[in-house]
C-alpha cells in the first residue's frame, strides 16, 4: 500500500472487469478487480510516456442496445398490427424504449478515454457523460508528470567554450 493520500480520478467498468483508478503522490493506481482477484499496478509519473485523451461510440454496445430496441420495437409492431393486441403492443414499446434511449445518448456523447501508458504498464480512465472532468484529469495527469520528470531531470551541465581555431586564409 502507497503511503500518503489517494485522490480518486475515475474508473474503468468492462464486461468482467472493474477498475478504480487513483492519484498518488508518485503515480497512478489501478485497482483491478475481476471476480474475485484484486490486483493492484501502478505507472509513476516519473516514468509516463505518453497521455492520449479520445472518444469513441463503444460499437458493442451499440449494436446490443440497437439489437434489444429492434427485437421490442419489432414486437410491438406485430403485436399492434398483425395481432391487434394493444395491450402487448404497449407493453414491448415500454420495454423499447428504455434501450432507444441509451442508445440515442451514446450516439450524441460517446464515450471519453484517457489513458496513460508508461514503461511497464498503463491506465485507462473511462468518462461517458462528465466530459468536461475527462479534460480536467488529461490536463491534470499530464502536468502532474511534466513537473515530476522536470524534478528529476539533471541540472545541464555547463559547457566550457572551447576555443575554436583560427580559420585558414581565404584563397585568393
Amino acid at each position: 500500500m502507497t503511503p500518503g493520500p489517494r485522490r480518486k480520478l475515475g474508473r474503468n467498468v468492462g464486461v468482467m472487469t472493474r477498475e478504480l483508478i487513483f492519484e498518488t503522490a508518485d503515480g497512478i493506481e489501478v485497482d483491478s478487480r475481476e471476480g474475485y482477484e484484486v490486483t493492484r499496478k501502478r505507472v509513476l509519473f516519473e516514468e509516463v510516456l505518453l497521455v492520449t485523451i479520445h472518444r469513441t461510440v463503444g460499437v458493442p454496445y451499440v449494436v446490443v442496445m440497437a439489437v434489444a430496441t429492434l427485437l421490442f420495437g419489432g414486437l410491438t409492431l406485430i403485436f399492434q398490427f398483425s395481432v391487434s393486441e394493444p395491450g402487448a403492443a404497449l407493453t414491448f414499446a415500454i420495454l423499447a424504449f428504455p434501450f432507444l434511449i441509451a442508445l440515442i445518448v451514446r450516439l450524441a456523447l460517446k464515450l471519453d478515454f484517457v489513458t496513460v501508458f508508461g514503461r511497464r504498464s498503463k491506465a485507462v480512465l473511462r468518462f461517458a457523460v462528465n466530459k468536461r472532468r475527462a479534460r480536467e484529469a488529461y490536463g491534470h495527469i499530464c502536468s502532474r508528470a511534466r513537473e515530476v520528470q522536470r524534478s528529476i531531470e539533471p541540472a545541464p551541465a555547463e559547457t566550457v567554450a572551447a576555443e575554436e581555431p583560427p580559420l585558414p586564409p581565404a584563397p585568393e
